[in-house]
């Protein structure tokens, strides 16, 4: 067996400016080989022309990558596209069946329809009349109780009430003194005993309301009346809310009412249907070429499934995959870079974009990635090509 032995490398240090100030010292390399290898591939480009000393690996990645479901379970009626297909921005890309929507969506707006309707419209309006009426009518009877039970008018009708039964019951009697000698079986006394019992009758209630109407409103009075009040005043006001609603005017945000319920309720359900709707497609989020498709019509999908990978590949970038924690600070955004395509054996310009606020782990490594826009990419740059970059002094 050959015998291995760990060399080490450790690279000079470039003096930097005037100032006397140095670079961060790099890490020694470690290789492992035969006893015979003793030297060190240089990466492209080395340090030269890049004073910060910060270089890092990278990786060609598209502009834009989306991985597209459905937010709503469903069967695929027709997909659109294929692996390859290049798309633009809105497209129809995948469709499910929408039968049942669309019936949906007819009867959430003929229900709106006629609540919304002239007729609607004009029951609202006589609503709206007869609840202020109640409510002038209960204020006035609480009103009526604040200054007593029934005013000198009407105790004077309720005694002419009475007098007028008084007078009846007297004459009722005297018919039935009259026929003491008939039969309580005979037609004519049983008639007059009648008439006796329904004149006692009336006397009594008109005496009770006399009693009433000269007596004082009791708590209990008042406490009736006020609630009485304070129902068809919210009553009016709500067929006032409602009836501003269907008439397309502005009400308040806590306005209330069943009918008022009923109509947002008809409303959100056909904006709800229609939301739906338009989520049983899959839209191009951006101009692109399709990655993968992974349904076919027919099959029946759930909410999230990925059917359809899409990338923008007309426009790429190179984001870094080793930035490590200690040499993120010496990068920032708008930060001018090199990077060095290996496949292409070209060397590229560019600028930073984004540093990612989070850090990945790498072996154990805490890294950052960082997006650099590139200047004027080749043609024959593809997605996926990996690349070298040298962060330029800032």
């Amino acid at each position: 067996m050959r015998n291995l032995k760990v060399v080490l490398f450790i690279p000079l240090l470039m003096a930097l400016a005037a100032c006397g100030a140095n670079a961060p010292k790099p890490l020694p390399t470690v290789v492992l080989g035969s006893s015979t290898d003793s030297s060190t591939p240089q990466a492209a480009g080395g340090n030269e022309g890049n004073p910060s000393g910060v270089t890092a690996s990278g990786i060609v990645v598209p502009a834009s990558n989306a991985r597209l479901a459905f937010s709503q379970p469903g069967t695929v009626k027709k997909v659109a596209v294929a692996a390859g297909d290049q798309v633009k921005s809105g497209q129809t890309l995948i469709e499910l069946d929408d039968t049942a929507l669309q019936l949906e969506i007819a009867q959430a707006d003929r229900t709106l329809r006629e609540l919304t309707s002239e007729a609607s419209i004009a029951a609202a309006e006589q609503a709206v009349a007869s609840t202020q009426k109640a409510a002038d009518d209960a204020q006035k009877k609480l009103n009526t109780l604040n200054r007593g039970r029934a005013d000198k008018k009407a105790i004077d009708y309720y005694e002419s009430q009475l007098t007028l039964a008084e007078d009846a019951l007297d004459h009722a009697k005297s018919v039935v003194e009259s026929l003491t000698e008939l039969s309580t079986a005979d037609p004519k006394r049983a008639n007059a005993e009648t008439n006796l019992y329904n004149a006692q009758k009336a006397y009594n209630a008109a005496l009770a309301n006399l009693n009433w109407a000269r007596g004082k409103p009791s708590e209990n009075d008042f406490a009736t009346a006020q609630a009485n009040l304070d129902a068809a005043n919210a009553a009016y006001q709500e067929a006032q809310w409602y009836l501003a609603t269907l008439k397309g005017e502005a009400v308040p945000a806590d306005a209330t009412g069943s009918q008022l319920a009923q109509l947002q309720l008809a409303r959100d359900n056909l904006k709800s249907a229609q939301n739906r709707l338009a989520n049983s497609k899959i839209l191009a989020p951006f101009s692109g070429t399709i990655v993968d498709v992974h349904v076919v019509p027919g099959e029946y999908v759930l909410p999230g499934q990925v059917l359809v990978e899409t990338s923008d590949v007309n426009h790429l970038r190179v984001e870094t995959t080793d930035l490590s924690e200690r040499d993120v600070p010496a990068v920032e955004t708008g930060q001018t870079a090199s990077i060095f395509i290996k496949a292409l054996n070209q060397q590229l310009t560019g600028t930073v974009i984004m540093i990612s606020p989070v850090a990945d782990t790498l072996g154990g490594d805490v890294v950052y990635k960082t997006t650099i826009s590139l200047d004027d990419p080749p043609p024959d740059l593809r997605a996926g090509m990996t690349a070298e970059v040298q962060f330029n002094a800032k």
